[in-house]
Order: structure tokens, then C-alpha cells, then sequence
């Protein structure tokens, strides 16, 4: 199979507008289908007015807290962490994503409601955007036919669609659409076609500069990217400092400029490690210095020769780089979790995305196509190494790689690493289609080709499926039936409105809750929380294990008494208290409460017939 990154008639294809034809809208119309599929049958409660996890209500909250109080600079939650308050180290523009998402609604539905569904429906929107990004990235390496195969193929994979559906008003999706655009102008500076000049360098350190803005994780594609793409100068290729050079810049420029929207002149050297702030900014400068300094040495004949005088420089000015760093940022390797109390994180580990892969079943539903992947991406790698797009193909193989390892202890590493095994596997498909061809004769060639398709699109992930199917336990005892209106064991949509009447809707009250309830409260009543799911929040997580999980009454009830709690909030029906009894015994505080085992400054707050069974509520009586 000829190398398509010098098929300069596929590349021709890809110019604006001419590429934008009926193939390209049939692909993204396959994507909405599979959207408008889900909604109407797949594991979805958008339809109750719900959002898929908490995360959606914590971000919701924080863009109703801009329109409201119009202080961009402002990240603090003032009803998390109660009665301290709290904050998120989210970032501004996802939010003016929804909000611009949300302004043609909001004549309509008023501004709450307007939010709500654009943080409903902007994940399924930037899905659209990504398979039609993925598609016009990989065009160079793979050819049209095989890009249109790989945008479709980014509606059958669970990785994806983990993140994509309705529901999920948060940024995973638009930092996926990033990191695939990026690698997009990465392969084009790389393979260095379609016109002259740095632009495609410029525009993907640009594209890494914004996904930093959005959320740290994307330093792992602008790793990636900057270490591929300043190989071939340690083999001495002509102009390959300098593409290294424009790729710095657009990085380093890209971050100064998001760093000055986000930040404000005021704090725009503050020191931050978990969002965007000086300390990534002076990372892209060093970067950016080290590639002047070497353009410098060229232009002066001075600049290394051979691959291990290169080798050596990199290894050098990256350990120069590295120490400067730590000097002026003692904590610039270490993980933002890394201080958070070893309790805090056993909890995170109970939510999905913080997970490693369980087993094998796990392992072909999330990431199954790599079993396909990753064996013809070597050979396409090993095929076309004497050709120009030796560098761009092993781009996408590393990033595959590195994301596989990734999603291995954390399977929310899954979105980023389907992204870029889809590309490889749409390029088997094509292949895979001309050698039937090639062997077949009608009308054997339709079924055979048809099965072959299908067994290469979805064929490991059907068979992690019905793998995890399989090993599911019986319940011993059937869920409750559906609330009417909220699907779920624990109905806090429901509960919200019993705490938004009278007498509760009196006055704000402070409640202590599983922490998976937190933002959803806040969301949806006018009272506070001691916690919410976020690592800036541990304290509020902690000093509700301390309580619930406490069995010294002296230390519950004056724990109960700093944190102002009126009200404590135990969920009958679910798992989503299991974090304030692990590993004890009866005689923690949250089990008193569930068998009626009251003190006397506390008494149970009778519940609707419907809540009685999925909640329980219980008021702390003021001191006598």
C-alpha cells in the first residue's frame, strides 16, 4: 500500500470546502444517529432532568455564578465546604462554551433551564466536531476513504461514547476535539505539505496552548507532540530545528495570551499547579529556549553534529530545563492529589473514570480495538519509515501507546486513547477492503466484506461486552421502581424538592451528605454542603468520613458543631455512602443512624411516602 502522505491528490482534498461534501456530512449524520439512538434507548437520564455525573452540576453551577455575579476572575464555590466555602481549578472556556451554547435559548427557557440543556447536549455537539476534526487530521497518514471510516468509528467505540453522550456537561469531550486537532497540524508540519512556512508549527503549538487553558492533562499531548516532532533533528534533517522552534513559540505564545484572559494582568504570575498559570507558561519558554539557542548555533555553524552530540544537548538542556523548574517551582512533578489524604483518593478510586481496567472483559470494551491497532500500526510504521510520513505515523502510534498505558490505571485515559487507535484501525479497514476485493467475486464479496467490517469495527469491543455482562453478579434483592421523574436508587432531584418546601425552604441550611450528592444539592436548592466530589474540596470530604464514619461521640458532635450541620442526609437506596463505613464496625456513627440509634441533639425528619424508602433525613437540634 503506497505511502498516502505523498499522495498529493487525497492531500488536495482535504482544502477547505472542497473536502466538505455529501461523505462528510453522511459520516457526522452516523454520529447523530448513534447520539438520537442513545437517547431514545441506551442508559441515559437526561430525560428526568438529570446530568450524568456530578461533575456537569459542580460546572453548572460555576458558569450560573458568572452570569450572576460577572467576576470572571472569581473560581470559588461559596456553598461547597460549608461554612468555609470552596472553589474549582476549572478554567473559563468551556464555560463561555455554554453560555454561548445557552443564549438563544434563554429567552426561551430562562436562564437555569437554558444552561441545563446546553450542558446537556454540548458533549454530543463537540463529539460531532471531533470525528469531523479526526477524519481532516489523519487525512495526510491514511487517505479520505479510510478518514471517513475513522470518524464514524468514533460512534462505536465505549471509550468514546463514555464521555460523548448527552448528559455530561463537562470538558472531556472539547479537550479530545484539541488534542486530535492539534496532532491534525502536528502531521502537516510533520509531513511538510500543502504550502510553505511555519503555520502548521504555529498552529499546533497554538492548539496545545488552548487545550493547556482548558485542563493540564493536555501537557501530555503537548509532550508528546514536541518530543516526535524534535526527533528528526537529532537525525539532522534540514529545517527540522526550526519546525521544533515554531512549535515552542506557538506553544509559549498561545499560553501567555489564554494565561492573560484567564488570569488577569493582577494575577498573572500567580503559581498554580492543577490549572493553567506560570508555572506551564515558563515550561513552554524553556522549551522555546532551548530550540532558539539551537536555530542560534546553526545559524552560526556551531550547532552539534551527529546524532549522539545531538542526543547529548537534548539530554542536557532538558536537565537544565528541569532543574530551573524545580527552582522556581519545587512542586512541578507532583501529582495535585498527591497531598490529599490517602481517604480522599480510595474514594476517588470508587468512581469509574478514576479506575484501572479490571480485567480482560474491561480491557476489549474500553480499549479493545488496540488488540487490532496496534499490530498493523507497526507495519504501516515499518512500511512507510523511508517515506515523509515516517515522523507523523509514529506520532500516532506513541500517542496511542502512551494512552493505552495510561488508560491501564485510569480509564478515563480511555477518550484520548481510542482517539488515536481509531485512525490505525480505519486504515486496516481500508486494506482490509481492497484485499477482499482483490480475492473475492461477486456476490461472495458483499457478506464477506460485510462480516470483515463489522468483526474489525466493533468485534473486540462486542466480545468485552458480553464478557462484562456475563461476569455481573445477581442481585440479591431487586432495586426499587423507578421515582417518577429520577431513575435512580438514590432520587436526589426528588429530595431536592422536598428540601425546597416549607419548613426547609425557610432559611439556608447546612447539610452533610455523601459527597456524590454534593454539587447536585447545591444545584438544585438554595442550601450548603460540607462536601462536593473535587480534590479542592478534600477537607469537606474529610471531616464528613470523620463524622458518619466516627465512633467517639464527643468528636462526631463537635466536628457537627465547627461545620455548622442542620441537617445530615443518608441515602437508603445506594451505594453512594459506602466511603463513610469502610472497614468498620457497628458502631460508627452512620450505622447508629440507620438503625434508629439516635442521640438526643439529633432526631429523624419524616419523609414522604415515596423518600421514605431511598432516604433518610435527620435535623441536629440546636444546643440546650
Amino acid at each position: 500500500m503506497a505511502d498516502s502522505a505523498n499522495d498529493k491528490a487525497d492531500w488536495d482534498a482535504a482544502a477547505p470546502f472542497r473536502w466538505a461534501t455529501w461523505p462528510v456530512a453522511s459520516m457526522l449524520a452516523f454520529v447523530a444517529l448513534v447520539h438520537g439512538a442513545w437517547w431514545l434507548f441506551g442508559d441515559t437520564v437526561v430525560h428526568y432532568g438529570n446530568l450524568a455525573d456530578s461533575d456537569g452540576y459542580a460546572r453548572l453551577l460555576r458558569v450560573e455564578r458568572l452570569i450572576e455575579t460577572g467576576d470572571w476572575l472569581d473560581s470559588s464555590l461559596p456553598g461547597a465546604n460549608a461554612p468555609y466555602g470552596g472553589s474549582l481549578h476549572w478554567t473559563r472556556l468551556f464555560d463561555v462554551m455554554l453560555i454561548a451554547l445557552a443564549l438563544p435559548l434563554m429567552p426561551l427557557l430562562g436562564v437555569k433551564a437554558a444552561l441545563y440543556w446546553s450542558g446537556a447536549m454540548i458533549s454530543p455537539l463537540l463529539h460531532l466536531g471531533t470525528a469531523a476534526t479526526l477524519a481532516w487530521a489523519a487525512m495526510p497518514l491514511i487517505g479520505r476513504a479510510a478518514t471517513l471510516v475513522a470518524g464514524g468509528l468514533t460512534a462505536t467505540q465505549f471509550g468514546v461514547l463514555g464521555y460523548a453522550t448527552i448528559g455530561h456537561a463537562d470538558h472531556h469531550m472539547l479537550l479530545g476535539l484539541i488534542a486530535v486537532a492539534a496532532f491534525g497540524f502536528a502531521v502537516r508540519a510533520l509531513t511538510g505539505m500543502q504550502g510553505e512556512g511555519r503555520r502548521h508549527e504555529l498552529a499546533a503549538g497554538a492548539m496545545l496552548a488552548v487545550g493547556n487553558w482548558v485542563g493540564t492533562e493536555a501537557q501530555i499531548p503537548a509532550a508528546l507532540t514536541i518530543l516526535v516532532v524534535g526527533l528528526p533533528w537529532l537525525r539532522g534533517e534540514a529545517g527540522a530545528g526550526e519546525r521544533s522552534l515554531a512549535l515552542a513559540l506557538g506553544l509559549f505564545g498561545g499560553l501567555a495570551l489564554a494565561l492573560l484572559v484567564e488570569r488577569g494582568p493582577a494575577a498573572y504570575f500567580a503559581v498554580e499547579y492543577d490549572r493553567i498559570s506560570v508555572v506551564h507558561l515558563t515550561q513552554a519558554a524553556l522549551v522555546a529556549a532551548f530550540w532558539a539557542v539551537a536555530a542560534s548555533l546553526r545559524r552560526r555553524g556551531r550547532e552539534p553534529q551527529g546524532m549522539i552530540s545531538r542526543l547529548l544537548a537534548a539530554v542536557g538542556g532538558a536537565a537544565l530545563a528541569l532543574a530551573l523548574l524545580r527552582l522556581f517551582f519545587p512542586r512541578v512533578l507532583v501529582n495535585p492529589l498527591k497531598d490529599v489524604d490517602p481517604l480522599v483518593l480510595t474514594i476517588y478510586d470508587a468512581i469509574s473514570e478514576y479506575a484501572p481496567i479490571a480485567d480482560v472483559a474491561h480491557f476489549l470494551l474500553y480499549l479493545g480495538m488496540a488488540v487490532l491497532a496496534l499490530p498493523w500500526g507497526i507495519t504501516r510504521l515499518r512500511r512507510c519509515w523511508s517515506g515523509k510520513g515516517r515522523w507523523a505515523w509514529l506520532l500516532l502510534m506513541v500517542s496511542a501507546a502512551v494512552y493505552l498505558a495510561l488508560a491501564l490505571s485510569w480509564i478515563r485515559w480511555s477518550l484520548y486513547a481510542v482517539l488515536f487507535l481509531i485512525p490505525i484501525v480505519a486504515d486496516l479497514m481500508i486494506s482490509a477492503d481492497a484485499a477482499i476485493d482483490r480475492r473475492f467475486a461477486p456476490p461472495k464479496r458483499l457478506p464477506i466484506k460485510l462480516a470483515a467490517m463489522v468483526l474489525l469495527a466493533v468485534g473486540p469491543l462486542a466480545v468485552g461486552a458480553a464478557g462484562v455482562i456475563a461476569s455481573k453478579p445477581a442481585e440479591a434483592a431487586p432495586p426499587p421502581p423507578p421515582l417518577a421523574g429520577d431513575p435512580r436508587p438514590c432520587p436526589v432531584q426528588a429530595m431536592a424538592r422536598f428540601l425546597e418546601a416549607p419548613p426547609w425552604s425557610e432559611q439556608t441550611h447546612t447539610i452533610l451528605a455523601s459527597a456524590n450528592f454534593g454539587a447536585e444539592i447545591l444545584y438544585r436548592t438554595r442550601h450548603r454542603v460540607t462536601a462536593i466530589i473535587h480534590h479542592r474540596n478534600a477537607a469537606g470530604i474529610l471531616d464528613g468520613v470523620r463524622i458518619l464514619g466516627g465512633s467517639d461521640a464527643i468528636t462526631v458532635r463537635e466536628l457537627i458543631g465547627k461545620r455548622r450541620i442542620d441537617l445530615i442526609l443518608l441515602c437508603r437506596g445506594g451505594a453512594d455512602d459506602a466511603y463513610f463505613q469502610m472497614n468498620k464496625g457497628d458502631a460508627v456513627f452512620y450505622r447508629r443512624l440507620k438503625r434508629g440509634d439516635l442521640p438526643q441533639w439529633l432526631r429523624e425528619v419524616t419523609l414522604p411516602a415515596d423518600l421514605k424508602g431511598r432516604f433518610q433525613l435527620f435535623e441536629v437540634l440546636p444546643r440546650s
